[in-house]
């Protein structure tokens, strides 16, 4: 069983301002609602912004305990729930209080894993950003240990290990009743399309014998380590993949749940589920700081899932692009008739051939495209390697969903809503 009863195999959103850093609590996820952070929270390190080396006194022992707390200095805890952990700094402060040299390096260390100016001082924004919700799962823990670094060469991480297949199921174990079962279902299979829309992911829900679980719970509910606390605390949490409990994700009933927001969470936890750790990029889903409800996913996200499983399937047959399927350099889909080729090309432009003749072109010849992708959700998008869209027909929504891209025998390519209907078209007809 690859992700059983054991906290190492779950990530978490957990709201940890720093003045709480000295209380170190393995738990789980965010509060409900990260603007209610009061004064008293929102002022304990105030007096922390600008400490660099040979500061001293009470401001420094909070910036310690939060390193500590997220995997930067020794910490017995989380050597005991994460199997092969091993701190990032490999010393420790001479004095908790005294802002020295061990000090410095887990502080530089951790800027460069939150994508932060690597200075050794918490500054300003190193200050904001520690105060800001994020993730329980220790910086740097990637198993086997990874060896810290401040070249950090790509943004996203990986979290145990893989799914032996793309064809996913899940089930919902139950709801909660903040609002209707449609919305939550809604929400959750949302999360789930944003995925399989840049992926080869498919999902398929059964009754039993499934591989992702989503359910709500409240306090002690079976998972050794991971009891909720109540309304303001643990948010969520999921697995890795993994029989038993792997890829499941529970969230906790007690906090005040909407449907954007459990989306926004849910987008996060099910990257988990899939095996990725987090981003330094701030603006990503799988970024350690919770930063307020977005249910789209990033450049990052799209290369994190890449570096993990394929971004489509490969067209079979002729004149088409289905819902997830896609191509690389130097492939092609024909028309039926053999007349007509539309072929992505290593220089990364798109073009639409009667022969040897081109008759349309994306134009991003040049542009660093590195692979064309018919999402599930209706759009047609050339990505580079690094996730970032370099074109699309800008097509996607719930009406197109499932459509596919036509080379027909007339000589126009065709995006089809699956409903029926043209979603786009190269306007190349008739030959």
């Amino acid at each position: 069983m690859a992700s059983t009863n054991r906290f190492d195999s779950r990530l978490a959103l957990f709201l940890a301002p720093l003045a709480a850093a000295a209380s170190l609590a393995l738990v789980g996820c965010a509060a409900d609602d990260v603007t209610t952070l009061g004064d008293e929270d929102a002022v304990a390190a105030e007096g922390a912004a600008g400490l660099g080396l040979g500061a001293r006194g009470a401001d420094v022992r909070k910036v310690y305990e939060y390193l500590r707390r997220y995997g930067y200095f020794q910490n017995a805890e989380l050597a005991e729930h994460y199997p092969d952990w091993t701190p990032a700094v490999s010393r420790e402060p001479a004095d908790p209080e005294l802002f020295d040299e061990a000090l410095e390096e887990g502080v530089r260390l951790y800027q460069a894993q939150q994508g932060l100016p690597v200075t050794g001082i918490v500054d300003a924004e190193t200050h904001r950003i520690m105060q800001m919700p994020r993730c329980s799962h220790p910086d740097y823990y990637d198993p086997p240990s990874v060896v810290p670094t401040l070249d950090i060469e790509n943004p996203y991480t990986h979290f145990g290990g893989t799914w032996s297949s793309t064809a996913l199921s899940y089930k919902f174990a139950n709801y909660t009743s903040d609002f209707a079962q449609a919305s939550v279902r809604s929400a959750i299979e949302s999360a789930l399309f944003s995925w399989t829309s840049i992926s080869s992911f498919s999902f398929s829900e059964v009754s039993s014998g499934e591989n992702i679980s989503f359910g709500f719970y409240t306090g002690s509910h079976g998972c050794t380590g991971g009891a909720f606390d109540g309304s303001s605390g643990v948010l969520a949490h999921a697995y890795s993949p993994g029989s038993g409990l792997g890829g499941d994700v529970h969230f906790d009933d007690a906090e005040s749940w909407s449907s954007a927001f459990l989306e926004t969470v849910a987008l996060h936890e099910v990257g988990h589920a899939l095996g990725l750790g987090h981003s330094t990029v701030s603006n990503a889903t799988m970024y350690a700081y919770y930063t307020g409800t977005d249910t789209q996913l990033e450049d990052d996200d799209r290369a994190g899932i890449w570096s993990r499983y394929a971004s489509y399937a490969s067209p079979s047959g002729c004149g088409s692009l289905n819902a997830g399927q896609g191509l690389s350099a130097e492939q092609s889909v024909w028309s039926c008739d053999g007349r007509f080729q539309l072929k992505y090309q290593s220089d990364g432009n798109l073009v639409l051939y009667m022969g040897s003749s081109p008759l349309w072109a994306t134009g991003t010849n040049g542009a660093g495209g590195d692979r064309v992708l018919m999402q599930e959700d209706g759009n047609l998008v050339i990505y580079n390697a690094s996730g970032h869209p370099v074109w699309a027909t800008n097509t996607p929504g719930t009406s197109n969903r499932y459509a596919n891209l036509a080379v027909q025998n007339d000589g126009n390519v065709v995006l089809y809503r699956t409903g029926g209907g043209v979603a786009w078209a190269s306007n190349t007809c008739c030959h």
